[in-house]
């Protein structure tokens, strides 16, 4: 995606929004069939989507409901309340301003967590190994302005996709945090965490993530994972491993 990982980083609020990543996976679906990559005819494509990845492949789905032969989603809700607590959370600020020596080229609309301790209060909770979160705070990405604002529009219902679906995510979310001090220094952070929380799988959820059956109300199967004392971070957690078995043996079972 345009402004992740390597790629290049065009305008980071105009062109870096979540309809352009629609876009741009509908583009390579379409050559994937027609033979374009290395010269082979994919006649079944599966979609992996992760957190906003998994937005993203909703709305493909939506928009583009013939593209994709079955949907894998990790990590996300239709309650578009926990998005702006989530990113809250995270103390976002711009990633050249949190590493001048690193990313003071990256334009100030791409940002990121600016704490080891945001980036934990905003995806990690529960069964997990504590010596991942220095790898995963040195590795993490970036998300544009573009996208923040724009990605609650891609929480879709998508009728005419008739393709199966997996669901897997976590029981426990962030639901609110305080923030107390000087949020460009390491600030201290008073964090709730609930079962009440509507982005998790937790026995007060009011439905999600179940709410996966009344977007897809045409998919061919609907599977469901929960997993205990998980974060957002899934495959960061305890739970990774149960995660990527379960999402393969759900498209095994719809032959890939």
């Amino acid at each position: 995606m345009a402004g992740s990982g390597n790629s290049s980083f065009p305008d980071g609020l105009r062109e870096a929004q979540t309809q352009v990543y629609v876009e741009t996976v509908h583009q390579v679906v379409q050559q994937l069939r027609e033979g374009k990559v290395a010269g082979v005819k994919w006649n079944k494509i599966a979609l992996v989507g992760f957190s906003i990845g998994g937005i993203v492949a909703n709305s493909l789905s939506a928009q583009y409901p013939s593209d994709l032969n079955a949907i894998v989603l990790h990590g996300i809700s239709w309650d578009a309340t926990w998005l702006y607590p989530s990113f809250l959370s995270g103390l976002h600020l711009p990633a050249a301003q949190i590493d001048p020596g690193r990313w003071g080229s990256i334009p100030p609309q791409y940002q990121t967590q600016s704490s080891r301790e945001a980036r934990e209060a905003s995806c990690f909770y529960g069964s997990f190994d504590r010596g991942i979160l220095e790898a995963d705070f040195y590795y993490r990405d970036f998300d544009s302005l573009g996208v923040a604002i724009t990605l609650t529009y891609h929480l879709v219902d998508a009728p005419e996709y008739r393709g199966p679906v997996f669901l897997g995510i976590g029981d426990r979310k962030l639901v609110v945090s305080c923030l107390m001090g000087d949020i460009s220094a390491s600030a201290d952070m008073i964090v709730f965490w609930s079962d009440d929380s509507s982005f998790c799988g937790g026995r007060k959820c009011i439905g999600q993530p179940y709410e996966v059956y009344n977007r897809y109300p045409e998919a061919s199967d609907h599977i469901v994972k929960v997993y205990e004392s998980t974060g957002h971070l899934i495959l960061l957690h305890h739970a990774g491993a149960r995660l990527m078995e379960d999402s393969l043996q759900f498209l095994k079972a719809h032959g890939f």
